[in-house]
């Protein structure tokens, strides 16, 4: 099984975090991202091997808690609240990703 090449990945990286930001314009203002959402993307132990989905999620992943660490520094405490709130489930299902992207390399090249 052949690996995504790097120039595959980056092209999907610049893609995906376009679509993030156009997407992302129809939210409401007050759009919390919980834990039991995120799960639902990918329930614990299901393996997958379609290393573009999981590179595309971990990406979306990624932009999204970059913008909700830019929250943070806001001067209004309700703003501050909710990106926390949305940072921690952000951050454990970043590493779940990685966790997964390592398990689907290990697969192609044969651990």
């Amino acid at each position: 099984m052949e690996i995504m090449k790097a120039k595959v990945i980056a092209e999907l990286i610049q893609r995906t975090i376009a679509d993030w930001h156009v997407q992302s314009q129809s939210r409401p203002s007050d759009y919390v991202i919980v834990t039991d959402e995120i799960r639902r993307i990918r329930p614990l132990n299901e393996h997958r091997d379609d290393l573009e989905q999981v590179v595309r999620e971990l990406v979306t992943t990624n932009t999204e808690m970059w913008h909700e660490e830019d929250k943070v520094r806001s001067q209004k405490d309700d703003v501050v609240l909710k990106a926390i709130r949305n940072i921690n489930p952000l951050n454990q299902h970043r590493n779940d990703l990685i966790e997964e992207i390592d398990e689907i390399v290990l697969d192609k090249v044969g651990k």
